[in-house]
């Protein structure tokens, strides 16, 4: 099966490397797919350069140009392997081109069409990047019975009451930011981050992101439930530390895929309050990790995917970026009776300048900021 990507092909009324502007009034492009190469050894230009996937989709709007497509079965293994390490991203090719010098005597070009893009080791703007999406989960092969393995078999077939009910999955039922709570039937829920919470290691008042994919990459495991369905979930570890801030998200995800440090399994989203997660503990926990897992917070880990920031996992660690404060909690049937003596950490105003005429509210600052952070922090 073809790998499927997504990415920010380039930035538009912003000055490339070497002091190029592409004009976001002037873009076009040739009827789709289009053409992505890529370029094994520097040289002139994109020169030296092979189709190794396809443009299908393509979007110039809000100041940059981003696209999605697949890659050919044909591709050369190095180049998964290069976009998965985060060492070569893409550069657009652009013709039908004019363009005039501004006052700064840089090249600003007022018309222009997107021909296709090359993936190359330096790619004209810093912030763009083609990322990966996950491959499919594969299929799990449940083995016949037989005599020899009859009691495991009738064990496993005979057990649904193991498994955990669809609901447990959903939105929890609480109406303020709650801290992670699990219940003495094995339900976990609550919040591992807060809107309105900065991140107490980074400068200024950086909040946590949004996921612009409905946490699709933090999504990457499968769990049945009671009732038959089954659910893209997300692991809740509890040994490794963060992963290495330098590392492409697939590394970094490979990082938390530990079985013996997975805690629970969890359905991540969005409400008024924060980041929540709601699922249950996993009865094969081990002691071990389940005494961090209980005794610790947990912290989220975002990575850049093609040009947004994405959970990519949670584990639990000594201090959290986004501590949510511990309360204590009253629960009653499964919903939130009372929260008592919670509190926040109150945002600080920062000083990103905004450029003249631009719109900018408060929610994107904060993800701008974010994204600043993770990409100039050493450790």
């Amino acid at each position: 099966m073809a790998r499927t990507w997504s990415a920010v092909l380039a930035r538009l009324g912003v000055p490339t490397g070497d002091g190029r502007i592409i004009d976001p009034a002037g873009g076009s492009s040739r009827s789709l797919p289009l053409p992505l190469a890529w370029q094994q050894k520097s040289e002139d230009g994109h020169g030296g350069s092979q189709v190794v996937a396809r443009i299908e989709t393509l979007r110039i709007a809000d100041g940059m140009v981003t696209a999605t497509g697949s890659m050919l079965e044909s591709a050369p293994w190095e180049v998964i392997e290069q976009l998965e390490a985060g060492v070569i991203g893409p550069s657009v090719d652009l013709d039908d081109i004019e363009y005039v010098m501004d006052a700064d005597e840089r090249i600003v070009m007022t018309k222009w069409r997107i021909a296709g893009a090359t993936l190359v080791s330096i790619p004209a703007f810093a912030d763009v990047s083609l990322t990966l999406d996950p491959l499919p989960a594969e299929p799990v092969t449940v083995p016949e019975p037989s005599d020899d393995y009859a009691e495991p078999w009738m064990y496993a077939s005979a057990a649904p009451e193991q498994l955990p009910p669809a609901d447990w999955f959903q939105r929890p039922d609480v109406d303020q930011l709650t801290p992670l709570v699990v219940t003495d039937t094995g339900r976990v829920f609550g919040h591992i981050a807060g809107w309105d919470t900065c991140h107490v290691g980074l400068p200024g008042c950086v909040t946590p992101p949004s996921s612009p994919t409905g946490y699709t990459y933090f999504h990457v495991a499968e769990q049945r439930t009671s009732d038959g369905a089954t659910l893209p979930v997300g692991t809740l570890v509890a040994g490794p530390r963060h992963a290495d801030a330098q590392l492409a998200f697939r590394a970094a995800q490979e990082h938390y895929d530990d079985p013996s440090a997975a805690v629970a399994r969890v359905v991540a989203g969005e409400d008024e309050h924060g980041i929540w997660v709601a699922g249950w503990l996993l009865p094969g926990a081990s002691t071990e990790a389940l005494e961090v897992f209980r005794s610790s917070p947990v912290s989220g880990d975002w990575r850049r995917v093609g040009g947004s920031l994405e959970l990519i996992g949670v584990c639990s660690v000594n201090t959290p970026g986004f501590p949510v404060p511990r309360a204590r909690v009253h629960f009653a049937a499964g919903h939130q009776r009372a929260l008592i003596g919670s509190f926040g950490i109150t945002p600080t105003a920062g000083s990103f300048g905004t450029p003249r005429n631009m719109q900018v509210n408060e929610t994107d600052i904060a993800r701008a900021r974010l994204a600043w952070a993770l990409a100039n922090t050493e450790d």
